[in-house]
């Protein structure tokens, strides 16, 4: 038998003293200090990995967006955004560290047409620092999930995902996570919320907007039910196109499964606004398929969906469907006050062609600003927070980002890429994402976790596909 060595002896007194301290803090009840102390030696492997392949540091990053808002919930985080710029750094060292050792790291494929446009948003959004009515504390905080995080995505996504496997990859992992919230919605609506959660109720006005008289309105593990009923409907929509695009049978079942529980998850979260994901998303692809007897099934569909919901009764006992059907009101009590809200806004920002400034919307920016007219008012919508922000100028350039990405997304599927699976993944994601920006007009999604980063690699992958289909054509 091999004799221990001093480098024996060393780790495993560590190995001891960890086990011990995660002991003492586990029985003190410290649960945060104990789990820290647990994931060091994980910690340290994944740093080596990733030092080695940064691939996995990314991957890692996908995983911590979807499920660390879930997560805060049960351990205490001052600031969400601080682990994230960490992971990002991170990422971006170990990049370089293989480019520096290894040299080959094609930074080449971080320039194109999606960096470019997101370059330019992340700049206008800079030159807002410049803006005479701008907090700088605010702007430090919004910047991240409104420009800088997703131009991150996509030079980094550019890098490292250099094979259409790392796409597929990306859609099986996020249908799994997809599965994993909505377990979690199930415990809620089962079993009630748990501590965490009702502490998390407590905060604020979540209560308000969570526990109403016409329904609870669930969030799994997102950051509130709004950003949870769309990010379901959006699942809907990618996993059913998705799985009709699967090369086998166990793949299309797993991925229409996960389509129709998301779809359930929808109507169960409450979320009349998230509606618009499913019916934007199956309209885009029903248009793209460019089939006649199916864009006419859509459209009676369609005609039908709102003739239900907007002129009958049936199955008005049914809260979800009494609740989903007061989205077709146009005397919704909460509708006329968005829009009511709207228009204070828009008397106070059409005389600033540049907006407040960034992030000094919305009651949250309160802290920043407490006396601020756009402090004061909800935003309700992701666009409604990019107009009074960065103007009406800043609006028009967003959305001419947005569009072009989609856009150009279409124009690849519909006229230049030729490899099937490719096609349809890149069809669901582009639905997906449609849906998204129709859903971002009445909540404001864009930001919040996941949705950012979800949306930031379907851009990555619109850049990547020519590329992907020419390394397919090679293949076959």
């Amino acid at each position: 038998m091999r004799s221990w060595t001093l480098k024996h002896w060393v780790g495993a007194f560590i190995l001891l003293a960890g086990m011990m301290a995660m002991a003492y803090f586990f029985a003190t009840q410290e649960v945060a200090l104990g789990l820290m102390i647990a994931i060091i030696p994980l910690s340290v492997l994944i740093v080596l990995i990733s030092l080695k392949q940064p691939y996995w540091a990314l991957m890692l990053l996908f995983v911590e967006n979807y499920f660390l808002m879930g997560i805060s919930r049960y351990v205490p985080v001052s600031s969400l955004g601080i682990l994230t710029d960490l992971l990002f750094a991170f990422i971006l060292f170990s990049t370089l560290f293989r480019s520096v050792i290894n040299g080959d790291i094609e930074w080449k494929r971080a320039l194109n047409g999606g960096t470019i446009l997101l370059t330019i948003w992340l700049l206008y959004c800079v030159l807002e620092l410049a803006n005479p009515t701008a907090v700088s504390a605010a702007w430090a905080t919004s910047i991240r999930s409104m420009t800088l995080y997703p131009l991150l995505t996509v030079i980094l996504a550019s890098i490292h995902f250099r094979r259409f496997e790392d796409m597929s990859r990306i859609i099986t992992l996020w249908a799994a996570f997809t599965l994993i919230a909505i377990v979690k919605l199930q415990m809620q609506k089962t079993l009630g919320f748990d501590a965490a959660e009702h502490r998390w109720l407590m905060q604020g006005e979540n209560m308000k907007t969570h526990l109403l008289a016409t329904g609870t309105r669930y969030f799994s593990i997102f950051t509130d039910a709004g950003n949870f009923g769309s990010n379901m409907g959006c699942a809907a929509v990618v996993f059913f196109i998705a799985g009709l695009y699967a090369p086998n049978k166990l793949l299309r079942g797993f991925l229409i499964i996960t389509s129709i529980l998301g779809l359930y998850a929808l109507i169960i979260s409450g979320t009349r606004g998230a509606l618009a994901v499913p019916l934007a998303g199956f309209v885009l692809f029903t248009l793209m398929t460019k089939k006649g007897p199916l864009i006419v099934l859509m459209f009676v569909l369609l005609l039908s969906t709102f003739v239900f919901f907007r002129y009958t009764t049936i199955g008005q006992s049914n809260q979800y469907i009494r609740r989903m059907r007061t989205a077709f009101n146009l005397n919704e009590p909460s509708l006329v006050v968005r829009l009511e809200n709207q228009k204070r806004l828009g008397s106070y920002i059409k005389t600033r062609p540049f907006g407040e400034g960034v992030g000094l919307s919305g009651v949250a920016a309160k802290r920043y600003a407490p006396n601020r007219l756009t402090t004061n008012i909800p935003n309700d919508s992701w666009y409604v927070k990019v107009w009074v922000e960065t103007g009406i100028v800043g609006l028009l350039l967003y959305l001419s980002i947005q569009f072009a990405f989609l856009g150009y997304g279409i124009w690849l599927v519909m006229k230049k890429l030729k490899h099937r699976q490719l096609k349809g993944y890149l069809t669901a994601m582009l639905c997906g994402m449609f849906g998204m920006m129709a859903s971002s007009y009445g909540n404001a999604i864009w930001g919040q976790y996941p949705t950012w980063m979800l949306m930031a690699l379907t851009q990555a992958f619109v850049m990547m596909a020519p590329r992907y289909d020419d390394a397919l054509e090679r293949l076959t």
